[in-house]
């Protein structure tokens, strides 16, 4: 069986790598942090405990067919703070893991991952091929990841290809991302206290978006060297998502629009292209984002 190697894959869109790509591929965790609870309950799943940013993955280590890299701390913030963590937990990760594998000849694919947050505010849907124009530390830092794996690829033959996910949501994410919130707000009938929430964001189902991910493996000869975009290819408001949310949960919350400003040079309309995703996986591709809205409000 094939083995993919999935770096930070411990965390929110790991876990769901790792439900839908078992079975499939024999699968290898590597994370500085490791949640043993969900990999107990999973022991065919092989989990590795290293910091990239500092140490090697061990010569004696199997070698891998894939490698998906999810390694990167994700945050909104615009605090130029930010920097010297983001470039570890992304550029530096990457470079040690080329320095590693560069010389495997087993590996078909690496998929680093992006961000659609690197295209900035204009010029929507973004289409792959257009000038980035990041307004964020992580998307400036996701940007000079992105280029640098391409450089790889170009210069030495790396075979790495580059993911640009759109606005993930679903099971493990973490609590305080925006969807999660809500739906536990509402769910407790609080007060939400927000934005007047006109911004609208290309949100994919993070089941869909593994499916997505599985098929760019299966297709891995004509991607390599290759930006695609990962997502729904619809933008949908806050606003709507909080009020599809609050109807199916039957929520008494009072929703304060306007009560938070829009943050700096805010996105107000992130929608991505997906033709190159459906020339790739062949078809025509259809992410019913309502749907798995009241789905997710309910297990949530």
């Amino acid at each position: 069986m094939e083995k993919i190697f999935l770096i930070g894959g411990s965390g929110f869109i790991g876990k769901n790598l790792v439900n839908y790509l078992s079975g499939r591929y024999d699968i290898f965790v590597i994370d500085k942090l490791i949640d043993v609870n969900y990999f107990l309950e999973r022991p065919a799943i092989k989990t590795l405990k290293i910091d990239l940013v500092e140490q090697k993955v061990p010569e004696d280590y199997p070698l891998p067919d894939y490698i998906i890299n999810l390694a990167s701390i994700v945050t909104a913030e615009r605090d130029i703070s930010l920097f010297d963590g983001l470039i570890s937990s992304n550029l530096k990760v990457l470079l040690n893991l080329y320095n590693r594998f560069k010389d495997c000849s087993q590996l078909k694919l690496f998929i680093q991952f992006g961000s659609s947050e690197e295209y900035g505010n204009e010029g929507v849907p973004f289409i792959e091929t257009i000038r980035e124009v990041p307004n964020s530390p992580y998307a400036l830092v996701k940007q000079l990841t992105v280029n640098t794996a391409l450089m790889l690829h170009n210069n030495y033959g790396f075979p790495v290809m580059v993911v640009r996910p759109g606005n993930l949501f679903g099971p493990y994410q973490s609590a305080s991302k925006f969807i999660p919130y809500i739906i536990t707000q509402l769910k407790e009938n609080k007060q939400l206290d927000v934005t007047f929430c006109e911004q609208k964001r290309d949100f994919i189902y993070v089941e869909d978006f593994a499916w997505c991910i599985g098929k760019l493996i299966e297709h891995h000869s004509c991607i390599i060297g290759e930006i695609v975009n990962v997502a729904s290819g619809i933008s949908i408001s806050l606003r709507e998502i909080i009020e599809i949310c609050k109807a199916n949960i039957g929520s008494t919350s009072l929703i304060n629009y306007g009560a938070l400003p829009y943050r700096e040079n805010e996105v107000m309309d992130l929608k991505c292209s997906i033709n190159k995703l459906e020339t790739i996986v062949g078809h025509s591709l259809h992410f019913d984002i309502v749907t798995r809205l009241k789905t997710f409000s309910c297990i949530q």
